[in-house]
C-alpha cells in the first residue's frame, strides 16, 4: 500500500556490483536491479549474494547469483595444490 524504496544494495564482494532504482517504485509498479559480476580470476562454482535494504519487513533482502565460472575456450585452467 506504500512505494517501495530501496535504500541500498550491496555485493558480498567487490567483484559484484548492483544497480537499484533510486526513485521510489509505486504500489503495482515495477522496477528492475541488474548485477554485475566480474569473474576475472574467479575459477569455478560461485555464490555470490546481494543484500537489499529497503523500506520492508523485515528491512533486508538476499539475492543469490549462483553459477559457474568455465575457463575461456583455448585456456589451461590454473591448477593449484
Amino acid at each position: 500500500s506504500e512505494p517501495l524504496i530501496l535504500s541500498n544494495a550491496q555485493g558480498s564482494c567487490g567483484c559484484t556490483v548492483p544497480k537499484w532504482p533510486r526513485e521510489p517504485i509505486p504500489p503495482g509498479g515495477s522496477g528492475e536491479i541488474t548485477v554485475e559480476f566480474n569473474s576475472k580470476n574467479k575459477k569455478g562454482k560461485r555464490n555470490q549474494k546481494v543484500t537489499i535494504t529497503s523500506n520492508t519487513n523485515p528491512p533486508q533482502s538476499f539475492i543469490y547469483l549462483k553459477g559457474e565460472v568455465l575457463a575461456a575456450e583455448g585456456t589451461q585452467p590454473a591448477v593449484t595444490q
